[in-house]
């Protein structure tokens, strides 16, 4: 697990788990030594040093106006909120998302979100709420402000396994899990490269049909089916069982599903190949902190999802 912080180097680093003692990428900061490291980038024991032992605070909480409210369905929002370039910059990465609240609620109503859209040129980001509980009902009824805490950049697993230049690139979506795709999209030449020769299959359940032409309405219609997932199934018989075949055949494919694990599982079971996927976990204070993202791995190491890159 050493090395893949989703956060070393960033700004923030060290975090609150070099405090006490769980740092994922620096030895001396986990109760180990140096002689193991094979972190490239400036040393972070040397940075916890130097900020005379205390955790960076870099993630701070800020209160963002509301620009406009879109209502697709009665459980389903898309909020759009004024920020500062720099935020929106940041937020246009891939696997982005920030905690959300109402402004006046306390700070456990923090509810985690992808980042949907992010146009740094106007200083917006758009952020697709579906109704879930509690913290989803108090947004629902803001219209004015909404303190925002961010950007956190785990919420997709196996990014770093897209293939360049890919021969065909798959892609399942279901529902608001299809939000984070729209960074991808939006990211330059450096996503978009990996993205060719695409097929995707949607369910637009929970979600509607004007809320994916208003955000994906500029993808070739011939490149798109929409489909019930649970009735229909995920695409025609033979598609998995075809990618299947290209992957024992060394082909070159990117796969993308953005669902729950259910569907993850089933594709990449019949596939025979890692897909792209929303992080696994319950994202509670996106710093590895509260536990309610962690498991044991096959080793009993201690894994916190929310700080892994995958």
């Amino acid at each position: 697990m050493k090395n893949n912080c989703i956060d070393a180097g960033r700004e923030g680093c060290p975090c609150a788990l070099a405090e006490s003692g769980n740092c994922l990428v620096c030895g001396r900061l986990s109760g180990g030594s140096c002689e193991d490291c094979s972190w490239q980038g400036t040393c972070i024991y040397t940075l916890y040093e130097q900020n005379e032992r205390r955790l960076i605070k870099s993630r701070r909480e800020q209160t963002l106006s509301v620009e406009e409210v879109r209502v697709y369905s009665e459980n389903f929002y898309v909020f759009v909120l004024r920020a500062d370039r720099g935020f929106c910059q940041k937020a246009q990465t891939a696997g982005a998302y920030v905690f959300v609240r109402p402004a006046a609620a306390d700070q456990w109503y923090g509810m985690p979100v992808s980042v949907l859209k992010s146009e740094p040129d106007k200083g917006l980001i758009h952020l697709g709420i579906c109704r879930c509980g509690p913290k989803s009902s108090g947004i629902f009824k803001e219209r004015e402000q909404l303190s925002v805490r961010g950007v956190y950049y785990n919420a997709l697993s196996g990014l770093s396994e897209l293939k360049d230049n890919a021969e065909e690139t798959v892609i399942f979506a279901k529902g608001i899990a299809l939000a984070p795709l729209r960074n991808l999209l939006d990211g330059g030449s450096r996503y978009r490269r990996k993205l060719s020769h695409l097929h995707m299959y949607v369910d637009i359940d929970k979600v509607g049909m004007d809320f994916f032409l208003d955000y994906f309405g500029d993808l070739p219609a011939g490149a798109v089916q929409i489909r019930q997932f649970a009735r229909e199934g995920l695409c025609g018989a033979d598609e998995l069982r075809r990618l299947g075949r290209r992957a024992e055949n060394g082909a070159a494919d990117n796969i993308l599903v953005l669902a729950s694990p259910y569907y993850v599982r089933r594709v990449q079971k019949t596939a025979g190949s890692k897909a792209v996927r929303p992080t696994e976990g319950s994202m509670c204070c996106g710093e590895g902190i509260c536990g309610a993202c962690t498991y044991s791995d096959e080793k009993g190491n201690t894994v916190r999802r929310c700080r892994l890159r995958v």
